[in-house]
């Protein structure tokens, strides 16, 4: 009877795990991963938006280059976000400031829907070395709802230190939002309908 319970409350916990799980999407070019997740609602309106770039694992051969210029949109629907700052980054991640519209190459004399950021503390990206994991967490603006979509532009060659080996400029998929803490209630079903079982799994004397 004991094992049975302890089984239960270990369903119970997974099930409540993986309805707070969040879908992201990625795209890798040069072996650098960059991906979206949706982080929620900011509580004023906004919606928080994690981008992390994985330069642990860069292609061998394809040099180095610098990253210090970084431009993202957002969509809903089709829908354009009108504006977008930097809520946080990593540790490793310093100086990112606003710059202004537009994209990599008129970064800050540019147009919506590309926003724009520029750090003088450029990150080193060398292909076959651990260029480290980066993170910066957008607070998106002007969106009636979650942003479903975000589109990246950075490392370019036309971009001062950067050999073009490493470019991106692709959409990405963000995913869902992350549900609020209290259990979905399918997730709430199967605990009970788990619970009402556990009486015809009691061994027979």
């Amino acid at each position: 009877m004991k094992k049975v319970l302890i089984l239960t409350a270990l369903l119970a916990i997974a099930c409540i795990g993986f309805a707070g799980i969040a879908k992201a999407d990625s795209f890798t070019s040069g072996g650098v991963v960059w991906s979206f997740s949706n982080s929620g609602s900011d509580g004023t309106g906004g919606f928080l938006v994690t981008l992390t770039v994985d330069a642990s694992n860069p292609t061998s051969g394809l040099g180095t280059s610098t990253f210090d210029t970084l431009a993202v949109q957002f969509f809903t629907s089709g829908n354009n976000a009108t504006g977008a700052t930097l809520s946080s980054t990593s540790a490793n991640t310093s100086g990112w400031t606003l710059k202004g519209f537009g994209n990599v190459n008129h970064c800050g004399s540019g147009n919506l829907p590309f926003i724009c950021f520029q750090t003088s503390n450029g990150i080193t990206i060398t292909g076959g070395t651990n260029s480290g994991v980066y993170t910066f967490v957008f607070d998106v603006t002007g969106l009636s709802g979650a942003p479903d979509t975000g589109d990246v532009q950075a490392l370019q060659g036309s971009l001062p230190g950067s050999n073009g080996n490493f470019s991106i400029s692709q959409n990405i998929g963000i995913g869902t939002p992350p549900p609020p803490s209290v259990p979905e209630p399918a997730s709430l079903t199967l605990l009970g309908l788990s619970l009402v079982g556990v009486p015809f799994l009691r061994r027979r004397k």
